[in-house]
């Protein structure tokens, strides 16, 4: 396993987890709906990692709900299931910014549209055909 994959399974995936648990915490009835909705639909969520540009790992995260259950290395495959059909959003993102966003698991629990909102200009979503 390299660096970059190590991160992701290592201090990434566990901080999502976390902080999912979190936002399940303190918005019951909403997002405990979502993650019911969610759960059972094959649902996978696609990320390339950057460095200076260049492709430098891309990840498949399986999904139980709102949570990673599997993450595959070295696989770009998303799918996500809804009433009208299937779309397949990824998001590309610097590693020197996932660092940063690892740093600040803690604004992820206590204030999430805030902390994301900070790293939004740094992450660009894209959809698989």
């Amino acid at each position: 396993m390299n660096e970059i994959d190590a991160l992701i399974k290592e201090k990434l995936v566990p901080m999502v987890n976390r902080v999912d648990d979190a936002l399940v915490r303190k918005h019951p009835h909403f997002l405990g709906m979502v993650d019911k909705y969610l759960a059972g639909n094959n649902n996978k969520i696609g990320m390339q990692v950057t460095e200076n540009g260049s492709t430098v790992g891309e990840y498949t995260f399986h999904l139980n709900g709102l949570q990673v259950s599997e993450t595959e290395c070295g696989v770009l495959s998303s799918e996500l299931h809804h009433p009208i059909g299937i779309i397949k959003p990824y998001r590309i993102i610097e590693k020197s910014v996932l660092e940063k966003m690892l740093n600040d698991e803690q604004d992820f629990i206590n204030e999430p549209f805030t902390a994301i909102r900070k790293y939004m200009p740094d992450i660009t979503i894209k959809f698989q055909r």
